[in-house]
């Protein structure tokens, strides 16, 4: 199958880009669509079979994006691979961890796969706990667009005029309404150090062009212009 077919309307990204949208390591990605050693990867990711290849698709992202905000609040990578072959076996979702079952009823599929992870037995069986549960999960699908059960759209809270959709741009951060990259838009900036100039050549309105500069420096931690 061509390579163009392949990416058409999937979205591709280097596991450094990936690890720069969800904030964290590129080994990260790696280990958890790609495996390491003897570890198994947690699921199989969309590109796996082409040949050295290490980038992964938007649906793989979302899922990218999950086990980041589990593994930031303490949820271990042998729960969650838990958890996915649990929902898989019992709601029989494909990909659990990009699906609106698990937003959904994200807490009721973790708990089993905490309970069967010694170290977090004795918390997985906290009613408070649970909400913290429910909580993690929420917070770790919000912001997404669905079309039946499967993400199709991420629109970054707090950047309402930014989308990161794989249909458009191969699924690289754009303005909803122009369509322009907002990297380009702050790697322009970097050169000119002018937010009316940009504003008047891509004829952008002046906060929209500050929107999508500022997203892209929240993503390296700078302060926004």
């Amino acid at each position: 199958m061509p390579l163009d077919f392949q990416i058409l309307g999937k979205g591709i990204y280097t596991p450094r880009e990936a690890a720069r949208l969800v904030g964290m390591k590129p080994q990260d990605i790696r280990r958890w669509t790609r495996g390491s050693g003897p570890t198994l990867p947690l699921w199989h990711a969309y590109y796996q079979e082409l040949e050295d290849s290490s980038e992964i698709s938007f649906l793989d992202l979302i899922e990218v994006r999950v086990v980041s905000s589990l593994r930031r609040n303490g949820v271990s990578l042998q729960a969650i691979r838990y958890a996915i072959e649990y929902a898989k076996n019992k709601f029989g979702i494909e990909r659990p961890l990009a699906s609106l079952k698990f937003k959904t009823d994200g807490k009721e599929i973790l708990i089993p796969a905490l309970e069967n992870d010694g170290e977090l037995t004795s918390l997985s069986k906290k009613r408070a706990g649970q909400k913290v549960f429910n909580s993690i999960v929420q917070q770790s699908l919000v912001d997404l667009e669905f079309q039946d059960d499967r993400p199709i759209r991420w629109n970054p809270k707090g950047s309402r005029h930014v989308t990161i959709d794989p249909k458009r741009a191969f699924g690289t951060p754009i303005l909803k309404e122009h369509g322009v990259s907002t990297r380009v838009l702050r790697d322009e900036y970097e050169i000119f150090s002018d937010v009316k100039y940009l504003s008047n050549i891509y004829e952008i309105s002046l906060p929209i062009v500050k929107s999508a500069i500022n997203f892209e420096r929240n993503l390296d931690g700078q302060s926004p212009i």
